[in-house]
């Protein structure tokens, strides 16, 4: 009988489907989970890398991560692409926003805030650059911004729509009555852990979404950091977020905030 693994990465779970499907046992491996030696650190090789993954797979030590099934890793697919569009869109405005500091341009009070109204986007068109290549790439940035802001409308629209789908309706109803929680962030929480019940504790569900300090105790000795470095990276900014929003609008929260500062 055949055993596979492989390092969790740009590949994705298709190779681990497809071994699958042919009979062979196949686990994807959290690289950070893979025992490794100071020699093997020091002298990385793939040739060194995939001996190192054989003889932990032979030895029984690797523990594969959890794989989705293809309908959760395509709507996963769909959000994270909606979180480039918006850091492309959050770019774009960072260099019109850049080039009207480099040219000595005031933006004006009433349009100066997040919020790009279609008001101030007509100002920027109708802005004198007083030099043809200038306005010209104001001009280019703009008609860049605008499609972004358009992609960003139709991918947020067609992630509702998914989410009004018989597979995340329900939940995606109640996540929102949970202070801090809006329908981006249910969303996330929806196509990024699927299954809830897949975690046999709180302590995993956590460990998995990265909201626990890292711990060096040893002996009588006990001593707790900082946030630990293993997380989710949008769950867990998902979720700190919504921490902070909570605590703003709703007062049980804010009251809750202010006895945990008192006892640290």
């Amino acid at each position: 009988m055949y055993k596979a693994a492989y390092e969790a990465g740009k590949f994705g779970f298709w190779i681990q489907r497809q071994l699958t499907a042919l009979g062979i046992e196949c686990i994807v491996v959290n690289p950070a989970d893979i025992p490794k030696s100071q020699k093997d650190t020091l002298q990385k090789t793939d040739p060194r890398d995939a001996r190192n993954l054989g003889l932990r797979l032979q030895s029984g030590v690797l523990r594969g991560i959890h794989i989705p099934d293809e309908q959760q890793e395509a709507d996963r697919v769909l959000f994270r692409h909606r979180k480039r569009i918006w850091k492309d869109l959050t770019r774009c405005k960072n260099r019109i926003k850049g080039l009207l500091v480099f040219t000595g341009v005031d933006i004006p009070e009433q349009y100066d805030n997040a919020n790009w109204s279609h008001n101030f986007i007509n100002w920027l068109k109708a802005l004198d650059c007083k030099q043809q290549s200038r306005r010209r790439a104001l001009d280019y940035m703009i008609k860049q911004m605008e499609f972004l802001r358009k992609e960003l409308l139709d991918i947020s629209n067609a992630i509702r729509k998914m989410m009004r789908e018989h597979r995340y309706n329900t939940n995606y109803c109640l996540l929102p009555s949970i202070p801090g929680i809006g329908p981006l962030t249910a969303a996330s929480l929806l196509v990024e852990i699927g299954d809830v019940n897949r975690f046999e504790t709180f302590y995993h569900l956590n460990s998995f979404v990265g909201l626990m300090p890292m711990e060096h105790s040893s002996g009588e000795i006990e001593s707790k950091g900082i946030l630990t470095v293993r997380k989710h990276r949008q769950l867990r900014s998902d979720l700190v977020e919504s921490a902070w929003t909570a605590k703003r609008t709703d007062p049980a929260m804010a009251l809750y905030f202010q006895e945990q500062i008192k006892k640290n």
